[in-house]
């Protein structure tokens, strides 16, 4: 095992591209000892954890067109973009079953990050049984305006990338100096400035959770200084990062399956080419 840190940004279905990645991982026997999901890098993170190649990318490639999975039909039924019940539970955990006894077995640390409604402040959640970790991973993954809040421990939660998109510094604050770092974005991409129709929606939906909504207020200005700072580190040596060679076509929610295919192969076809790379980083 890797005494290292894994840290995986989000990204909805931009995330099976970090399913390539955790692949190769997989294949090669390449395991860090402490790994933090963002929102839909946390899912990813599961299934990694639980020594599962294949799985994440199945789940996203073959459901594509399932109304059940995500979509409008699942927003206007449950009030949530993604349908969380309906992964964790059937048909699609009779499908791919998850090795629970594997994930709980683990001698990897994993860490889901998601946003206290009330602080606006990252909440780091670790889980071992089953049943808590759907909850945790619900939290992380529940997307502002799109989907519901998430109560655990009597906290409102929403999704980890509103108050730590990429959570390098909490990594460090475990005492990790090797730092990996999957990005769901090319190098140089930076947030717009948010639409005023947006901020207005924000407003509307948020208005009882102040620091929440200052936080989704400026989330693209928090993400570019995010971005910023991963760059730095990069160039100085510091971390590794793992990203996307050219801009991303696949959206947040994205039902053209070609796009996901090929978003997934260069997540393998990247991390196949890095891996001297990242060895040599790992070994310094």
């Amino acid at each position: 095992m890797v005494k290292a840190a894994l840290v995986l940004e989000g990204g909805a279905l931009r995330s099976v591209y970090t399913a390539g990645v955790l692949d190769i991982f997989m294949e090669k026997n390449i395991y860090f000892k402490y790994v933090l999901g963002v929102s839909a890098g946390s899912l990813t993170a599961a299934n990694y954890i639980s020594k599962q190649p294949g799985r994440s990318a199945s789940i996203n490639l073959e459901h594509t067109k399932d109304p059940n999975y995500y979509g409008l039909h699942c927003f206007v039924r449950k009030h949530s973009i993604f349908n969380f019940d309906y992964i964790f539970d059937k048909p699609i955990n009779e499908s791919y079953p998850f090795d629970e006894e594997t994930f709980i077995n683990s001698q990897q640390e994993f860490v889901a990050v998601a946003t206290d409604c009330e602080t606006g402040q990252a909440v780091y959640l670790q889980e071992r049984s089953y049943e808590k970790l759907i909850t945790i991973l619900q939290a992380s993954s529940s997307m502002p305006l799109l989907s519901p809040m998430v109560t655990i421990d009597g906290r409102n939660l929403l999704d980890g990338g509103i108050s730590d998109p990429v959570p390098i510094k909490k990594a460090q604050q475990e005492g990790y100096n090797k730092i990996v770092v999957v990005l769901t974005r090319h190098q140089g991409f930076r947030k717009c400035t948010q639409s005023f129709m947006l901020s207005k929606l924000y407003q509307t939906a948020y208005y009882k959770y102040p620091k929440l909504l200052n936080r989704l207020l400026d989330m693209p200005a928090f993400y570019n200084k995010c971005m910023d700072r991963i760059e730095e580190l990069e160039r100085k040596g510091e971390i590794f990062v793992i990203r996307p060679q050219k801009p991303v076509v696949v959206s947040r929610a994205e039902k053209n399956k070609k796009k996901l295919t090929a978003l997934y192969e260069e997540g393998l076809e990247e991390t196949l080419q890095i891996l001297d790379k990242l060895e040599d980083y790992l070994r310094k």
